[in-house]
């Protein structure tokens, strides 16, 4: 909205109406073929430019606009990071999104004051972890809370991932789904001892009563923040942007610090992932040259900081003044880009993988979290999957 704002102040011909809508996963589900192809859809639109959210089919469907006049226009080569530049370039040669922000995860922020009163460090184990989970429910706090939808079953397999695979296997279970996967990532494949521990790992903490009570009840984002701000819950996952300085630290009135999830038999391939998806996208419209205006004032080095200063997100672009970065981030999010400077972020799992695949994990992560099936059959349900998306 404070983009819109800024433009429609100078731009009285071209006017932006933003339309807001909930984050909620059937619409996200739903929106690329019902609203978004709708004749009377949106001009342009954030989106998240990633299989898993039906980007690729939006192109393969003709529903998007090639951005790559603005690319050469605008001189994003050099305002982009090369990585970003290579995950935005389609097969056919063309980019049809823009990067707006970066955000990692995942991280697990703990309150400070329970973990003294407690004489809690932050674990660099995993059995530390269910000690802490025992320690914390035996003086009436919560352990970890999240959503579930995407911080159980998605965004805590992903921090797995980093975890249990190295990382040759790692970028090769980013590949090998694919019909053209590279001979050589098929060596690796779901039914290896370390994909298997990536089920086990979520059966354990399941086991160990490390995560809330009821947690699969907790679908909507602000039920499992509200338990940590309250003061009600020990320790709380999610992504970057609660680090920020628009993001839990204006909700508490306690000092929290986050930890990384323990490593398993080797040092993390990082300590969390990127998501660099999160995009503008114009679409084949009428309007389409209005909107690719718009979406090149979005994404300009003053559109970003706007943007940067009024969400607090980390900005995509690498050319965005010092200042900037000093105001939207908090004494933790700038730790916390030290330590991905530091470390690496490596791409996420969900940003590089098909909506079936995706879905395929979050119904497997479901199954063993809810102890419906071992951990070795989640792993076959994404060997399966994978063999599935290979045969087109």
């Amino acid at each position: 909205q404070a983009l819109a704002d800024a433009w429609n102040a100078e731009n009285p011909d071209i006017q932006v109406i933003v339309e807001q809508q909930a984050d909620e996963v059937n619409w996200q589900a739903t929106a690329p073929s019902t609203m978004f192809a709708a004749d009377d859809g949106p001009d342009l639109s954030w989106w998240w430019c990633s299989p898993s959210f039906q980007y690729k089919d939006m192109i393969a469907g003709g529903i998007l606009a090639p951005l790559d006049d603005l690319y050469t226009s605008e001189d994003w080569a050099a305002a982009y990071p090369e990585g970003t530049l290579q995950y935005m370039l389609e097969p056919d040669g063309h980019r049809y999104g823009v990067n707006i922000d970066v955000v990692w995860t995942p991280y697990v922020y703990y309150n400070q004051d329970i973990f003294n009163e407690l004489g809690l460090e932050p674990p660099t184990t995993w059995d530390e972890l269910y000690a802490i989970a025992d320690t914390v429910r035996e003086a009436g706090y919560q352990p970890i809370v999240t959503m579930y939808d995407y911080g159980l079953v998605n965004h805590l397999p992903d921090g797995l991932m980093l975890r249990s695979w190295s990382e040759d296997q790692y970028q090769a279970m980013l590949q090998n789904w694919s019909p053209s996967a590279p001979p050589e990532t098929l060596e690796y494949s779901w039914l290896d001892p370390e994909s298997v521990r990536i089920f086990q790992t979520l059966k354990d903490m399941a086991d160990n009563g490390v995560f809330a009570d009821g947690f699969a009840g907790l679908t909507d984002y602000d039920t499992p923040k509200s338990l940590f701000t309250s003061g009600n819950a020990a320790m709380y996952q999610m992504g970057s942007w609660e680090g920020a300085a628009t993001g839990i630290e204006a909700a508490v009135d306690f000092p929290f610090g986050y930890f990384y999830y323990p490593p398993m038999d080797q040092e993390p391939y990082g300590p969390v992932g990127s998501w660099i998806p999160n995009c503008f996208i114009v679409f084949n419209r009428p309007n389409q040259e209005a909107a690719k205006q718009v979406v090149a004032y979005f994404a300009s080095r003053e559109g970003i900081e706007i943007y940067a200063q009024t969400a607090g997100l980390t900005p995509g672009r690498i050319d965005v003044s010092p200042e900037v970065i000093d105001e939207i981030a908090s004494d933790m999010g700038a730790q916390m880009m030290a330590d991905v400077a530091e470390q690496g972020a490596p791409a996420l799992f969900e940003a590089s993988v098909p909506p079936d695949v995706l879905s395929a994990l979050k119904q497997a992560s479901d199954l063993v979290l809810t102890g419906a099936i071992t951990p070795e059959e989640a792993a076959q349900m994404m060997e399966d999957a994978y063999a599935e998306a290979r045969e087109g």
